[in-house]
């Protein structure tokens, strides 16, 4: 609408012998007259917007409201109403500007966790994760062989439960626990079974093990990126090496 407006009154100048150059300038970059007309711009704009009722035709409104402007203001209007959501849902953290939803009724342990963590956790947990595994599946790797301890297949369990790099992290998670105030069960304790008989699809899907599969997974680089530049690194200082010999 804007546009064809601003044709109107260029021809209408035009029938007057009043020409009218018109030049691109970058935006927000403190040229004056742009900025003027920026501001002026966005002043109509939120004034017809504040007139604008639902029961009226928005058409009218056009004329002085770009595309570009109301897709902002929705944008704009989602995000307040979803704030506002969230604020009802659960009350303000004292250590962070985030918001405590549990008692929603989710998972407690991967709500709290830190963002990095808590995606790693639901990646290993539905199998898209940085394993060898799933970059084969992809297509971005040619086998399945762990680059931390060499075993043949690298896959979800062999990490959690038998990778000679994670031997540690792996008896504290299914043995030990942890004690204090944050403390947890180990997942053998909780199940009453041996890990050579449990599945990780049944131990992801445990809530009371979310604390230590949590804890694992911020312990370990499983299904982080530093794995997959490790395996390269090490795999050009072979190369460098058999060009040596």
């Amino acid at each position: 609408m804007l546009v064809l407006r601003t044709m109107n009154w260029t021809d209408a100048l035009a029938r007057k012998n009043i020409q009218v150059e018109y030049w691109w300038v970058p935006a927000h970059k403190g040229i004056e007259g742009n900025e003027e007309a920026d501001q002026q711009a966005t002043k109509a704009a939120y004034k017809y917007c504040a007139r604008y009722t639902e029961t009226q035709n928005l058409l009218p409104f056009l004329d002085y409201i770009s595309f570009a402007h109301v897709s902002r203001r929705l944008t704009e209007v989602k995000w307040e109403e979803s704030k506002e959501e969230i604020m009802k849902l659960g009350k303000k953290s004292k250590h962070s500007d985030r918001y405590d939803l549990v008692k929603r009724g989710g998972n407690s342990a991967v709500m709290e966790a830190k963002k990095t963590i808590a995606a790693r956790f639901y990646q290993l947990k539905s199998g898209h994760a940085l394993i060898a595994k799933y970059l084969l599946r992809i297509g971005k790797r040619r086998d399945m062989k762990c680059w931390w301890c060499g075993h043949e297949y690298q896959t979800r369990d062999h990490l959690f439960k038998w990778c000679k790099r994670w031997k540690r992290e792996q008896k504290r998670l299914w043995v030990d626990g942890q004690e204090g105030e944050d403390g947890y069960e180990g997942v053998e304790k909780v199940f009453k079974k041996l890990k050579i008989s449990l599945p990780m699809s049944l131990v992801f899907a445990e809530e009371k093990c979310s604390q230590a599969l949590m804890d694992f997974i911020s312990c370990t680089d499983v299904g982080r990126i530093s794995g997959v530049v490790e395996e390269a690194e090490n795999s050009d200082h072979e190369e460098s090496s058999d060009a040596g010999v």
